[in-house]
């Protein structure tokens, strides 16, 4: 297959749709970016649509569409369209979680309960659990254990920081107050993993942060919502959740909901070293009589 003119072809064409779109989503042009914004927020509705269908929904031209899957490494849209229900076939969540839609019926309380309700459950059906296995082995099992989060990431992430210390020794916040990125990254290595927590709006330079990261040896573990572009191809492991709301602020409960859920599996990778370390942490709260 030969490309248009101008138009330079992803080079690694392996992976799925989402993980091609995030190599090469910062050198697309803005009509392809418009058709990969519309792919990442809804990837399971590729397999159900037509180009032309794609290309209204993402206020694009055929010929565009053409040229964006082209420059993904597919030979027509057809053949991504293949993958996405081969992806569908599959169970992948991510392929067959849809956009929530709260309805509008019942008082204030209701209609939010209905939604984060929803949120909750779309997050959680979004994991595979091979993923949640394979991360929580890894935060069992990390020389070093560091977790990040900016802005109102930084709540979610000070949360499982707080939950993982409570199972197994060396872990800390990254980003912690009065250090610098770089005083804290210098120290990690191979053999360590950073959890990081990278909810909508993210601060500049968020990507660089990730490939500093990963460029260190250390495993990165990113949990973003469905809004992430190009960091994901840069972490280990990708866990995506739903914070989207019919409201003005996002809701988070998803979030912390997979992150309960990474520290219940990781205390059964631990197994009798976790609650030790439980018991020995309970010993001393009460030498201390530190709680009611």
């Amino acid at each position: 297959m030969q490309p248009v003119a101008g138009m330079t072809v992803t080079q690694d064409r392996q992976g799925s749709i989402t993980q091609r779109i995030h190599r090469s989503y910062g050198d697309l042009p803005e009509g392809e970016r418009k058709a990969a914004d519309f792919i990442l927020d809804s990837p399971g509705e590729l397999a159900t649509l037509t180009a032309g269908e794609l290309a209204e929904r993402a206020g694009i031209s055929n010929a565009t569409v053409s040229r964006f899957f082209r420059r993904l490494g597919y030979s027509s849209f057809e053949e991504a369209r293949r993958a996405s229900r081969a992806m569908r076939a599959s169970g992948s969540p991510l392929y067959l979680a849809e956009t929530s839609r709260p309805g509008r019926k019942g008082s204030v309380i209701a209609r939010d309960m209905a939604a984060e309700t929803k949120l909750v459950e779309m997050s959680l059906s979004m994991q595979s659990p091979l993923t949640i296995d394979a991360v929580s082995a890894a935060l069992a099992k990390a020389r070093r254990l560091r977790v990040a989060g900016f802005r109102n990431s930084y709540f979610a992430a000070a949360y499982a920081c707080m939950m993982l210390l409570q199972l197994r020794p060396d872990v800390a916040m990254l980003n912690a107050a009065g250090q610098t990125l770089g005083e804290a990254i210098a120290e990690l290595g191979p053999g360590d993993v950073v959890l990081v927590v990278g909810l909508r709006r993210r601060p500049r330079g968020f990507l660089e942060f990730i490939r500093v990261l990963a460029a260190t040896g250390a495993e990165v573990v990113l949990l973003a919502d469905r809004s992430i572009r190009e960091a994901p191809a840069v972490a280990r492991w990708n866990l995506t959740c739903a914070v989207e709301t019919p409201q003005l602020l996002d809701s988070y409960v998803g979030a912390l909901a997979v992150l309960r859920l990474l520290g219940l599996e990781t205390m059964r990778h631990l197994g009798t070293v976790a609650r030790r370390r439980l018991e020995n942490i309970e010993s001393l709260h009460d030498a201390l009589s530190e709680l009611e």
